[in-house]
């Protein structure tokens, strides 16, 4: 291969990584790993021309059916020397059935067949046979990935693989590949980089040596672009360029279409490694080597229409080098059939293939999600096939049948308990904290007196407790050694009306006059009274006596009776009687 045909296809390649990778946005995030099933035409993962770096996975079994059509027109010699040509049109169709199977997550194995329809081979003496459908070429071969993550951003795989020489006739232009004679070999490194959760690129080198006899060995270069607008949707397009060292099918072609301008017009094509030659010129000083005739650009689009099934519309835009025939656009459409070979690849066998299985010893028969985890619908670390607490509440410490476990038999289980030893018998919120309605530090359920005032002071029962029995409870009363009897205030004050230092209820005298004199009971001192309590003696001068007698006069009967009256109110009183006489008399009689 000429330097200058490297250079332009090494350039050709980064001008289009560039512009496109450009054009199309990306996010920091690589989340899309598995967008889509669809087969290349030649087998395994990727668009339509070109593979990904990917694989599909251990156990996986993907099946395709692509088909192309193409309406092509041909100049077509109709004279011996092939002087005079008639312009035909040709209507060819290309069918591929390629499988592919994951050996490991890291191996593919493809295989591939390929049919066609109303093809025209070419003879020596320029004449189409007669349309005809027959078989193509078929191939077989691995893509070995280097062994990443199968989720990280960055993969890299190498491909090998032949086409072999089954195919009955041989088509010329675009469609050669799949209906060849000969054996190639091939063999290329492919790349794909996720730029982003909905696009990734793609690249392949690689190199095929021909076993046909007519054409050269070929240089693959190859670039193509997904996007991932939804789950299901994805559009690409590819960049496939197969240069060929030295002859191609447009060589021969344009050989067989121009015999005078070969060895000085003699009619001997049959010599095609005089094709390849760069010194052989036709007579107009132009050279005849058309070695990039398959250079295409290929948009599709892909739509997952189920987990295993995808739809695939492609176009095919030939743009490389080539004259005749004209065979600029080629349409194709495709379906996948993708699945897991369960059977072979399940070892805990709960219905989920080991390659995406996270938890491979699941028991059998334990329900599980579709990524093989034992399911546990209250996540209480009970699979479900066993719990009998089915919906345990979140947090919840179980035992080992899932019964969720609650140590003080309040409702609230442990783990949500934030008050794990209430007192039995108490109410309980939520969380399984006691409910004290009156704030008295008793529970609900076992306060026999619910609405004790804020600040009371209570027993183990929850009642108030009133050490002066005034009727306001202790912690409350201001006044907590208030006399029996006394009437309080609602913060246990003593009322004192007539303010004499006797509390109301227990003063006789309500409406003693301020500053008065009073006894203990709230009443106003007599004047009797108010002398023996100052002095500690009552002196009577208004006590008589008759003349010479014993008896008392009328007019002593009040003081008397005053005496009198003291000596009932205060009963315990012991009171020495003093008695005068004048000095009349004799003394003998006064004594």
């Amino acid at each position: 291969m000429h330097w200058k045909k490297i250079r332009g296809l090494i350039v050709r390649e980064f001008f289009l990584t560039l512009v496109l990778t450009l054009c199309m946005a990306s996010d920091s995030t690589a989340e899309s790993r598995n967008m889509g099933y669809s087969q290349a035409m030649e087998g395994g993962r990727g668009l339509f021309n070109m593979q990904s770096a990917r694989t599909f996975g251990r156990g996986a079994y993907v099946i395709s059916v692509q088909s192309l059509a193409m309406q092509r027109e041909y100049p077509v010699g109709w004279q011996t020397l092939g002087l005079s040509t008639v312009n035909k049109l040709d209507y060819t169709t290309i069918v591929g059935l390629p499988v592919t199977i994951g050996l490991t997550d890291e191996v593919d194995l493809t295989a591939a067949g390929y049919f066609f329809h109303d093809a025209r081979p070419y003879n020596y003496n320029l004449l189409y046979g007669k349309p005809t459908s027959d078989i193509g070429s078929s191939r077989l071969g691995f893509k070995i990935r280097f062994p990443f993550d199968m989720n990280y951003p960055f993969q890299v795989a190498t491909k090998l693989g032949a086409l072999f020489d089954t195919s009955q006739k041989q088509i010329d232009g675009l469609d050669y590949r799949w209906t060849r004679k000969g054996t190639d070999i091939e063999a290329s490194l492919l790349e794909t980089l996720d730029l982003g959760s909905s696009l990734s690129l793609h690249l392949e080198q690689g190199y095929v040596l021909s076993g046909s006899k007519y054409y050269n060995d070929q240089y693959v270069g190859a670039l193509g672009i997904d996007i991932h607008p939804t789950k299901n949707l994805m559009f690409g397009i590819e960049v496939n360029n197969r240069t060929f060292d030295k002859i191609a099918p447009q060589t021969v072609f344009q050989a067989v279409n121009h015999l005078d301008r070969y060895y000085d017009g003699l009619r001997n094509s049959g010599n095609f490694s005089y094709l390849g030659n760069p010194l052989n010129l036709d007579k107009n000083k132009l050279n005849l080597e058309y070695t990039r005739d398959y250079f295409v650009v290929t948009p599709s689009i892909s739509w997952r229409a189920t987990n295993s099934v995808t739809f695939d519309i492609v176009g095919i835009i030939n743009i490389a080098d080539q004259v005749d025939p004209k065979e600029q656009f080629q349409v194709a459409a495709g379906i996948t059939f993708y699945g897991v070979a369960l059977s072979l690849f399940d070892s805990d066998k709960d219905g989920v293939n080991d390659k995406i299985d996270h938890e491979q010893n699941t028991p059998r028969g334990y329900p599980v999600d579709k990524w093989g985890v034992t399911l546990d619908t209250d996540r209480d670390g009970v699979p479900d096939a066993i719990d009998k607490g089915k919906n345990t509440p979140r947090g919840a410490r179980v035992d080992r049948f899932g019964v969720s476990i609650d140590s003080d038999g309040d409702g609230v289980p442990d783990g949500i308990d934030q008050e794990p030893n209430t007192p039995k018998g108490a109410l309980v919120d939520q969380y399984g904290v006691s409910i004290d309605s009156d704030g008295d530090g008793v529970p609900d359920g076992l306060d026999k007196e619910p609405n004790t005032p804020k600040g009371a002071l209570v027993d183990k029962f929850g009642v108030s407790m009133d050490s002066d029995h005034d009727g306001v409870p202790d912690g409350l009363d201001k006044e907590p050694n208030t006399p029996s009897g006394a009437i309080v205030d609602r913060f246990g004050v003593a009322r004192d009306s007539d303010g004499d230092g006797v509390p109301d209820g227990l003063d006789l005298e309500t409406n003693t006059p301020r500053g008065v004199p009073i006894d203990k009971f709230g009443r106003a001192l007599k004047e009797q009274e108010k002398i023996l309590v100052q002095e500690g003696f009552i002196r009577l001068n208004k006590v008589y006596f008759d003349l010479g007698k014993t008896a008392l006069t009328v007019e002593s009967y009040d003081a008397l009776n005053g005496v009198a009256e003291l000596l009932i109110k205060y009963p315990m009183l012991k009171i020495e009687i003093q008695g005068h006489t004048d000095n009349s008399g004799s003394r003998e009689k006064n004594l």
